[in-house]
């Protein structure tokens, strides 16, 4: 069997795979609004650095960003889950194919780091001494060692051990990283590798007889597609997408002031929708907290009010796809309701959710000490909410059924 070109034919599909979708990703109107929101973004973030004390923690927040990125280092093999019994047999001519995989997470992970370097840029290029590209070098470095070290803690069996693995290598990788920003003695960086190289011997003679972990590497990899499916279903339908229900009980006490009446069936049901299905209730957390963190850093009243309208929309659009949710499933058809009262039911809950974020993101205001700027935004942000779901919002409604 010739594993390299197996590798390539998956590699292929996952290609067309992908390109399928982008097509409608790219083409949304919602990239569009996003590229004016980083560049403004962009714009407001190089004045805030500007005007940063001297004595601010750049290598700390350089260290803990690039932590993170360095520490997530899943190794993509594009495996099915028929490969566990059609590939088994064939399991130590598969070297190349592992290789290939391995090459091929890399670069892609290295193109997640230059993104990540380009975002610090401005803040490294105000503190730091340290050239930008020995930096990338050295991150480059760090990277295929914890994809290394990543790869070998997927053949451990004890849950535990992988997370302390993992924390092992955030807090490595952030003391490395803060080492060179830093300009350190010779001596601590060598002590840092002479730890890594300890740590890659021990996992390699650990994990030397272990044969590959079928089900661990199928699983990541079903999850790696599945966060695609999820982003790409915010744009277009995509059949390929299992949604896991996940109870989540302590959201119960809202959802019991709904009251059990027969015009509130749709109301109930799209309220249980965001609360437990797909990544919808993550989403919106993801964004509200993302959102009060850019409010609050964003240096002029003006600015910070438009980005709490960026992501008043962002949130707006992307929970939209709760319209979709349903479609195609016969219960919905058989309820003794009209189609007002289900679009009724959603858009008022997606109002309440964006309500609460428009608070959210005021409170961050009056926080800040900008008490004008926090009233203004508590009554533009209802008006903006109520005319991008009712008006905006309410004539796609046709289209996403």
């Amino acid at each position: 069997m010739d594993s390299r070109r197996l590798w390539k034919e998956r590699f292929s599909r996952y290609v067309s795979e992908i390109r399928r979708y982008l097509r409608y990703m790219l083409n949304d109107h919602l990239l569009f609004v996003l590229l004016i929101g980083l560049g403004a973004g962009a714009v407001m973030y190089e004045k805030w650095v500007q005007v940063l004390s001297p004595h601010f923690p750049y290598a700390v927040v350089e260290a803990g960003i690039f932590a993170l990125l360095l520490a997530y280092s899943p190794i993509r093999t594009f495996l099915k889950e028929a490969d566990i019994v059609f590939l088994l047999p064939a399991e130590k001519q598969l070297g190349s194919y592992i290789r290939c995989s391995f090459l091929f997470s890399l670069v892609a992970q290295a193109c997640v780091l230059l993104l990540g370097l380009l975002a610090v840029a401005p803040l490294h290029f105000r503190f730091a001494t340290v050239p930008l590209w020995s930096l990338a070098l050295i991150l480059w470095l760090l990277k295929g060692w914890n994809l290394f070290i990543s790869w070998k803690e997927t053949h451990l069996i004890d849950s535990k051990a992988k997370w302390i693995g993992n924390i092992g290598r955030i807090w490595l990788n952030s003391v490395a990283v803060y080492f060179v920003l830093m300009n350190a003695p010779f001596l601590f960086l060598l002590s840092l590798v002479g730890i890594m190289i300890a740590i890659t011997f021990y996992f390699m003679n650990a994990t030397k007889q272990k044969a590959l972990p079928w089900e661990q590497l199928i699983l990541q990899e079903e999850r790696a597609m599945m966060r695609f499916y999820r982003l790409a279903n915010l744009f277009t339908d995509v059949p390929h997408l299992k949604e896991q229900a996940k109870r989540r009980r302590w959201l119960d006490p809202p959802l019991k002031f709904i009251s059990m009446r027969k015009e509130n069936a749709f109301r109930y049901l799209y309220a249980r929708t965001f609360v437990r299905a797909g990544d919808y209730f993550g989403l919106y957390v993801r964004l509200t907290v993302i959102g009060c963190f850019l409010v609050y850093i964003v240096p002029n009243g003006y600015g910070k009010v438009i980005a709490a309208f960026f992501f008043l929309y962002a949130t707006g659009v992307q929970l939209f796809a709760l319209s979709r949710h349903h479609r195609g499933h016969v219960l919905i058809q058989l309820y003794p309701l009209p189609v007002s009262a289900q679009k009724k039911a959603l858009l008022q809950l997606l109002l309440w959710l964006l309500l609460l974020q428009n608070v959210l993101f005021s409170l961050v205001l009056a926080v800040s000490g900008l008490w004008t700027a926090s009233l203004s935004l508590l009554g533009l942000g209802v008006v903006f909410s109520y005319w991008l779901l009712f008006m905006y919002l309410n004539h796609r409604w046709r289209r996403s059924l």
